[in-house]
């Protein structure tokens, strides 16, 4: 059944676009930041919308790999950001596990969350400034079609600029940025002390969420935790308003890394994920950002097997 479902998924495809890649290292100077960026520009000469992608925690520029290259295809430019303090250091060295937990604790953190809003923030800012960089013409994005997606704590990044309020009553200050029109968040995460209409009711931009039955925090051996991690994947999708334009795929027995959109799991269930995603998200961003009725289409009716479930609100 995966396999078939994911045929008629890959036949469902738009024809693929060729594009041009450069690797870019940024400077934010106020903040004495140094920003890793690989850019995906389809070719051609005409304006093209723009997905920025923010990796999971120890996630570098080269991630998401398998959206980028679909959404690339599909005619969409993509930057693919890669933040410092949250980013493949992490991980690197020797360390014991009393270190190791610390760095992950301190990368995993507020003020790393403030200072990755920061970075999607500066490089939206340096679209209008650099009309190239390297063989990519810069100027031929859209500023005016933005969105974000990002996987784990790339997917808090995306609440944040989306609008999430923080603090147990919603009424913290937020990091929203409001050139983006769309955004997509690979497992998601709500706070379990806060309450999902405060923290999130304000979202009012279009706004996908994407997780599995089998999402938990990863490198845990905590049931516990792994089972928190799990309810709060979905219980975003309560707090976001019903406006017509909130939605939410759960994908039965995916796991945590399914929706990294690396491309080393190739199992048929994470083939399913990745194609159907893949579907999914194109359709999202082909509705949102250019008014595409046959992307309504599919999102009316997404490829997905009859263990997922999708909910539209």
């Amino acid at each position: 059944m995966l396999r078939r479902l994911i045929a008629l998924t890959l036949a469902l495809a738009p024809p693929a676009s060729a594009a041009t890649i450069c690797d870019a290292v940024w400077r934010d100077a106020p903040r004495a930041r140094d920003l890793p960026l690989r850019i995906r520009l389809p070719d051609g000469s005409g304006k093209v919308p723009a997905v920025f992608w923010s990796p999971g925690l120890g996630g570098t520029r080269t991630g998401g790999e398998a959206w980028a290259r679909a959404w690339a295809a599909a005619g969409f430019a993509v930057i693919q950001l890669e933040h410092p303090g949250s980013d493949a250091a992490v991980y690197a060295g020797t360390a014991t596990p009393e270190e190791r937990r610390a760095r992950v604790m301190a990368a995993a953190s507020g003020p790393q969350l403030i200072a990755r809003a920061a970075d999607v923030s500066f490089i939206a800012d340096e679209l209008e400034r650099r009309p190239t960089e390297g063989a990519c013409a810069l100027s031929r994005i859209d500023r005016d079609r933005l969105a974000l997606a990002g996987h784990s704590m790339g997917a808090w990044t995306v609440q944040a600029i989306a609008g999430q309020r923080f603090g147990p009553d919603g009424i913290g200050p937020t990091l929203i940025d409001r050139r983006f029109r769309a955004f997509i968040a690979f497992s998601p995460n709500a706070n379990p002390a806060s309450n999902p209409a405060a923290a999130f009711g304000q979202i009012g931009r279009p706004f996908l969420a994407i997780t599995g039955t089998q999402d938990g925090v990863p490198l845990s051996g905590d049931p516990a935790l792994r089972e928190s991690a799990l309810a709060q994947r979905t219980r975003i999708f309560t707090g976001l308003p019903a406006d017509g334009r909130k939605a939410i795929a759960v994908f039965a027995g995916a796991t945590h890394m399914m929706f990294a959109g690396n491309l080393r799991d190739t199992s048929p269930l994470a083939t399913h994920v990745h194609t159907s995603s893949i579907a999914l998200t194109t359709a999202w961003l082909r509705h949102w950002l250019l008014n595409d009725p046959a992307a309504e289409r599919t999102l009316a009716k997404p490829p997905l097997a009859s263990a997922d479930s999708w909910q539209r609100k």
